[in-house]
Formats: structure tokens, C-alpha cells, sequence
């Protein structure tokens, strides 16, 4: 083994590693050549089949170090069986353009948008919400997602920064489906993610005014009070006829924590259900990109960081791991500055090559505004305007080049 070849085990591989050598002879397996690069999920999966460790080619490699730094691991497909238990995974691939999908979510996510406040109006009048209303509203995002998730993915990013109680809402139920989509669930089990994440905070509305919009943390009597908003919201979403056991679940566990410390029951591990892991891993994220009373947002970048920071102590590992595979380590909204200087706005990604996404070019490297808005795709342009390898720099505030996103696409 030379010095730019190191041994890796199979199920750790990622996309973008160099193959060079196998643990056994090639002519065993069913690869025609001796050496590939690894392109996608697929091509782990039947190495994971046929082999227990292969070599890897450092120096042909396409952004090893930094995936393996900043990426978190592809789950297999055994994994995902793991999680879905009684759960037969779907295959789901995109099947419309990013830019046809957005045209069509927009006007999906404001009729969403307007049935949640109608929603939140009418429990504060003590009437209860009713599914038909919500399925219609539900269904063509989940019918959206599975045809393209990044075009609502898109959308969450550039929320409006008031009403925070509707909007995460709104946003908590797109990701619950982006998420869901990702790992496999089918149809059904993603329309119950929608409405539970749609409705798991509902029960705020039977709290102070007062104490939901606190500017200061609360102290040990207000978080009593305010956790009472999950019973709550279990109770309203009981009295609606035809709701499903796998909604009231999820919604009862969405504050529990993998290691026991979260609320109300202190359940940890597997004893909270798939859906409830689910629910709380998208509310915290939401939470920590948006304004809030008494915080705030930080950028989705360090958010996922957080979230992988809190594995297997708040939440589940592997749940974690495939969100970030799902929003990337630079999410979709993201403002950055590329290498060769030019800023712009990650409007897509690659469903496993996640440091390689597609942006649309705001400002020229003397941070100008471009007269056109060109979007590149990072995995196949290799090279920036200045020759050398195009690679992301950082990340940066919307607005911190007097420029936000928001005002190129809504």
C-alpha cells in the first residue's frame, strides 16, 4: 500500500473516493475494471455487498479530506431498514426541474400559510381544526416534495422574519417530509408527518400571550407552564375526527430527547417513536435558523453543526446524520463566498455530493452585482474564474454585502 492509499471499511465509504485495490481479487467480483471512482449511494451499496474494506486513491479522490471532515456518513440501505421498522422503504428520484417545482410550490406553500393561520385563529376561538381542510392543504406539498424537495426547501429558507409561531409551523412540516422522503416512508406515512408537524406546537395558543412572545428566558415556572402546550396540543388534535395514532405520537413525543431528558414522559432512545425523532430534530433546526423573542436565528450552516454536535445525546445518530445528508452541510438559502471570490446563494444540491451543490452567481469577484443571475453546478464546473480548484469558503450573512436573497426569488 503506497502512501496515498489508505484502507477504509466498505460501509464507511463515501461519494467521490477512488477505489484502487479491493480485499479480495477483482475478477471475484463483478467490476469490469481494476480502479473507479465512487459516483453515488448505489455504488457503496454493492461494495458493501462484496467486500469488507477496500483502498482508497487519496491523491484521485474528489474532496476526500473535507467530506470526511464536514459530511456526515451516507446511511445504507440496511440502516435505513433499521429505522423504519415494519416499514418497507421507497425509492423516490426527482422528477421535475428545481425552477418548474418552485413555480408551483409557491402558491402551494401561501395556501398552506393561509390555512395554518386560519388554523391557529380558530383554536384561539376554541374551535377545533378539521383534517379535510388540512389534507387539502397538506397534500399537494407532499405530492410537491416527493417530486423535487428542494424547491420548498428553498422556500423555508427565505420565510418571511415575523409571525415566527405560523412560519415554523409551516416550515416544520415541509422538513418533516423532506426528511421522511429522504429515508424512504411512503405516501401515507409522509402526509401524517405533515399534519403532525403542522399541528405539534398548537397548543401554544392556549398559553399567555405574553409568555409565547417573553423577549427573556423563561425562568423554571414559565418552562413548567410552557411545556404544558404539548398536552394541550395532544388534547386539540384528539378531538379531530379521523386523525391517525401515528399524528397523536408524534406530537405527544415531540420534546423527548434520545438520551431521556427531554419532556413530558422522559422517554429516551427507542422508546420514542420514529415520528416523534423525527419531529424533534426538524423543530430544533427551524428553531435555531429563525428570529425568535429572545434569540437570534444563527445560519444553517452552524445550525446542522449543532445538531451533529447533539447526536446520541439529544438525537438519534443516524436520524441526525441523514438530515444532514438531506440539507446539506450548506443548506439550500445559503448565502456563501466561493473561492475565487464571487457570492452567491446555494439554490440546489446533489442528493449525496453535498459539497458540491448548485448556486446562483449574485455578485463578481469585486462583490458587483452580476447582470445576470447565472447558476453554476459546483459538481461539474471544477475550476473558478481566477484558474484554480472552485471550492466554498464560508458562509455569510444574508445582507452582509447589502444584498439578501429573498428579493432574487420572491
Amino acid at each position: 500500500m503506497s502512501l496515498q492509499q489508505i484502507k477504509v471499511r466498505s460501509p464507511d465509504l463515501l461519494v467521490g473516493m477512488y477505489v484502487t485495490c479491493l480485499d479480495r481479487p477483482w475478477l471475484e467480483t463483478p467490476y469490469k475494471i481494476q480502479g473507479f471512482l465512487i459516483k453515488n449511494q448505489k455504488d457503496i451499496d454493492q461494495l458493501v455487498q462484496h467486500t469488507e474494506y477496500v483502498f482508497i486513491d487519496i491523491l484521485k479522490s474528489r474532496d476526500v479530506n473535507d467530506t470526511q471532515q464536514t459530511q456526515s456518513k451516507v446511511l445504507t440501505s440496511d440502516e435505513k431498514k433499521q429505522l423504519l421498522t415494519n416499514i418497507k422503504p421507497q425509492h423516490y428520484e426527482d422528477k421535475t426541474d428545481f425552477v418548474v417545482e418552485l413555480d408551483m410550490a409557491r402558491e402551494n406553500h401561501s395556501v398552506l400559510t393561509c390555512v395554518t393561520e386560519d388554523i391557529m385563529d380558530d383554536i384561539a376561538n376554541n374551535k377545533n381544526p378539521k383534517l379535510p381542510e388540512l389534507k387539502r392543504a397538506i397534500d399537494p406539498i407532499v405530492d410537491s416534495i416527493i417530486r423535487n424537495s428542494d424547491a420548498f426547501s428553498w422556500l423555508t429558507m427565505m420565510k418571511s422574519k415575523d409571525k415566527y409561531t405560523y412560519n415554523h409551523c409551516v416550515n416544520a412540516s415541509i422538513w418533516s417530509v423532506v426528511l421522511g422522503r429522504s429515508l424512504g416512508l411512503p405516501k401515507k406515512d409522509l402526509q401524517s408527518l405533515a399534519i403532525g408537524a403542522l399541528l405539534f406546537d398548537i397548543g401554544k395558543m392556549k398559553l399567555p400571550e405574553k409568555l409565547i412572545n417573553n423577549p427573556n428566558h423563561f425562568n423554571q415556572i414559565e418552562f413548567n407552564l410552557v411545556k404544558k402546550h404539548v398536552d394541550y396540543s395532544v388534547e386539540i388534535v384528539k378531538s379531530i375526527n379521523g386523525i391517525n395514532k401515528d399524528v397523536v405520537e408524534m406530537i405527544w413525543t415531540h420534546h423527548e430527547r434520545h438520551n431521556g431528558g427531554g419532556y413530558p414522559r422522559g422517554l429516551h432512545a427507542n422508546k420514542i417513536p420514529l415520528f416523534g425523532k423525527i419531529a424533534g430534530i426538524i423543530d430544533c433546526y427551524d428553531a435555531l435558523i429563525s428570529n425568535r423573542s429572545f434569540v437570534s436565528a444563527i445560519s444553517p450552516h452552524d445550525a446542522v453543526r449543532k445538531l451533529y454536535d447533539w447526536s446520541n445525546i439529544d438525537f438519534q445518530l443516524e436520524l441526525v446524520e441523514q438530515f444532514i445528508q438531506v440539507v446539506g452541510i450548506y443548506p439550500v438559502g445559503t448565502m456563501i463566498e466561493l473561492s475565487d471570490g464571487r457570492v452567491g446563494v446555494i439554490v440546489a444540491h446533489h442528493k449525496i455530493w453535498r459539497l458540491r451543490p448548485k448556486i446562483m452567481v449574485l455578485l463578481d469577484k469585486n462583490k458587483e452585482p452580476c447582470p445576470a443571475f447565472e447558476v453554476i453546478d459546483m459538481f461539474e464546473t471544477e475550476t473558478g474564474e481566477d484558474g484554480k480548484e472552485l471550492k466554498i469558503l464560508k458562509d455569510i450573512k444574508p445582507g452582509f454585502y447589502g444584498i439578501d436573497p429573498k428579493q432574487f426569488y420572491l
